[in-house]
């Protein structure tokens, strides 16, 4: 069984708003970079079913050249082998999905195992268009994933509103991760050594064959306006009431 993880770096979601701002305005210096978070959890589950059965994890990222040093951290966790595919700007979401459709016509996996969202856009978009172009099965948000013994079908739990729905859908196919499935592994530190001259697959954005314009264009960057207004203490509920009659919320 071959799994491919695709993973991208995004700026630390502990990077207060007003830094990550004037950062963006300076071309994103100063951002500390770090691998999302729900691609993470899906490389700590991929490897945890190579450790149940034979298989091989490929991770692959389409990232800038400067983020390599963030990939690298990924592959410290086990990973058999790494494709970084150089791609200089934003990409759209179906340019992201087209060039794993691409990666995924090449390594031929049994499950492409995905974060089900990125920590910077919050879209939940790649994984599904990629079951799309490849007419896959898809089970998104997986927290809890179980293969077959025939490693034909795979078996996933996802939290609903109203519980749990269970899914069973034939390989291959793409699976996307959600929190609750795994507490991702660190890396040690002889693994990070190693990790910093194993062999990457490094390729270019136009090797794919895929237009490298963007499809969107941001035009600018803000803070959220503060809020107005102040707090006002009442006594009791019915000078609440008698408050909002006065600025006409109740009638």
């Amino acid at each position: 069984m071959k799994i491919l993880v695709p993973v991208k770096p995004v700026a630390d979601p502990n990077t207060k708003a007003n830094s990550w701002l004037a950062a963006q305005q300076k071309g994103a210096d100063g951002v500390t970079m770090v691998i999302n978070d729900f691609d993470l959890i899906a490389l700590e589950e991929a490897l945890r079913i190579r450790d149940k059965i034979q298989s091989e994890v490929v991770l692959v990222s389409i990232c800038e050249p400067g983020m390599i040093t963030q990939v690298r951290s990924a592959v410290a966790m086990g990973a058999n082998r790494s494709i970084v595919i150089e791609s200089e700007g934003e990409k759209s979401w179906f340019q992201i999905a087209a060039a794993l459709r691409k990666i995924v016509e090449q390594e031929q996996p049994d499950i492409v195992l995905m974060g089900k969202q990125a920590t910077d856009d919050d879209a939940s978009q790649v994984g599904p268009i990629l079951a799309e172009l490849l007419d896959w099965p898809q089970a998104t948000y997986a927290s809890q994933i179980t293969i077959a013994e025939d490693q034909s079908k795979a078996t996933v739990a996802r939290e609903v509103d109203d519980g749990i729905e269970v899914l069973e859908v034939g390989l291959p196919a793409i699976i996307t991760t959600d929190l609750r499935l795994n507490e991702p592994r660190y890396a040690t530190l002889p693994n990070l050594i190693k990790a910093k001259k194993a062999p990457i697959d490094q390729r270019k954005w136009s090797d794919l064959g895929i237009d490298a314009g963007s499809l969107t264009q941001v035009e600018g960057y803000e803070l959220a306006p503060g809020r107005g207004g102040a707090v006002v203490m009442v006594e009791d509920a019915r000078a609440l009431f008698d408050m909002l009659r006065e600025q006409k919320v109740l009638g």
